[in-house]
């Protein structure tokens, strides 16, 4: 028996009971936030000053920062959508296992192309590369997990900008996740290098007025309730402690709207930003807002990070909203952009396919007349099934 059931009735029993008090207590927080809301649905320079003071004493600050749109606003999307090529791209990797016979990385990415309404059928895309030697020791030691992650993300970036640039605009490339990569950034070598590639590759679709956005379903952040503590009177410690943006904004949004956009504040923030002179932030300073993708009866909200100059122009920012609106009810019941399921469909890596890779490379090793490797004892004995009891 993997779970002792016993040991846990009792605490799932536990579970129930402070649920109920904890639901109370959220919905308490939630209505002071949104009261707190509208106070300051047009306070926008007042919020503004807010954030700025507060990243001033804390640089590891993440929350909202408004731009110009009141807090209430919600913009609906324009249907059907206009004419455009969407490129949809998802990644997945085999991470290296120092159990395994032979020690190796893999990054697979899946891109998925569609031009609705052109009557041209949609084309899948795969670019597999294979992780050994140097790209799999960049810094002497074995590629960490989220070095390898970051592989995967710069790659989707690269193949997307690529492919986007051989196409008539206009295009719109999706990737799931936001854009933002990682919260801390890391300061060796490999992974600054990696993350040059990805800024790099988001400059070429600048360059070339190309509307990229991260699609993040479901979202858990509270990225403007954590602007809201920053102005209430109330000084007591994560006054909405509990309320993610989700449950701020789902009663706000009718299907198919989006609200305010507003520009992200984190301590990596300044790593996107490309100022082009002191103060004036660049085309690829990340903002993000939050889309009603669902239906009367059913809202389903995601967050859509989405770079400067996608912000600054309305055109691109109004086909994007319809885009995602539209390809996502496409998904029926549970509303997810289309595009993105094909092209995680595309890019995802079964077990068998990579035991399929490790037998070519054992296969490679042997046309050398070298022998290939063994997987270790304690991996042996994991994959063994045939034990009794002792």
């Amino acid at each position: 028996m993997p779970v002792n059931y016993l040991d846990l009735k009792n605490q799932i029993t536990a579970y129930g009971e402070t649920a109920v008090a904890l639901r109370q207590e959220l919905m308490h927080r939630l209505l002071d936030c949104r009261t707190l809301l509208q106070d300051y649905d047009s306070r926008l320079a007042d919020l503004q000053a807010a954030v700025a003071e507060a990243a001033g004493q804390n640089k590891g600050l993440r929350c909202a920062v408004p731009l110009e749109e009141q807090l209430s606003t919600h913009h609906a999307a324009q249907l059907p959508a206009p004419p455009c090529t969407i490129l949809a791209a998802d990644g997945s990797q085999i991470n290296p296992d120092p159990h395994g016979e032979e020690l190796y990385g893999l990054v697979n990415v899946g891109v998925f192309t569609m031009k609705p309404g052109s009557g041209s059928a949609p084309e899948v895309t795969i670019a597999s590369s294979l992780l050994y030697d140097e790209s799999l020791h960049p810094n002497g030691s074995t590629a960490s997990e989220a070095l390898i992650a970051l592989m995967r993300d710069t790659r989707e970036r690269e193949i997307l900008a690529q492919m986007a640039l051989a196409e008539a605009a206009p295009v719109v490339t999706l990737t799931d996740g936001p854009l933002e990569l990682f919260r801390e950034p890391r300061t060796e070598n490999a992974f600054d290098n990696y993350f040059k590639k990805y800024l790099s590759a988001l400059d070429k679709m600048a360059d070339h007025h190309v509307i990229t956005a991260g699609y993040v379903d479901r979202p858990r952040a509270d990225l403007v309730v954590k602007m809201l503590e920053l102005v209430r009177s109330n000084k007591e410690e994560q006054p909405f402690k509990g309320v993610s943006d989700l449950a701020l904004f789902t009663p706000m949004l009718n299907p198919g709207e989006r609200s305010a956009v507003f520009k992200l504040q984190s301590s990596s923030a300044e790593y996107y930003s490309n100022e082009i002179e002191k103060g004036t932030p660049g085309p690829r300073t990340l903002h993000f807002y939050y889309l009603n993708v669902g239906y009367d009866n059913l809202p389903a909200l995601a967050r859509v990070e989405v770079p400067l100059w996608v912000v600054e122009n309305q055109q691109m920012m109004d086909l994007l909203q319809s885009v995602l609106v539209e390809q996502s009810r496409q998904a029926g019941a549970r509303p997810y952009p289309y595009p993105l399921i094909r092209a995680h469909e595309s890019a995802v890596v079964r077990m068998e396919e990579r035991g399929q890779v490790t037998q070519m490379l054992e296969e490679e090793l042997l046309k050398h007349g070298l022998m290939p490797g063994m997987n270790s004892n304690k991996q042996s004995h994991k994959q063994y099934r045939g034990r009794g009891r002792m």
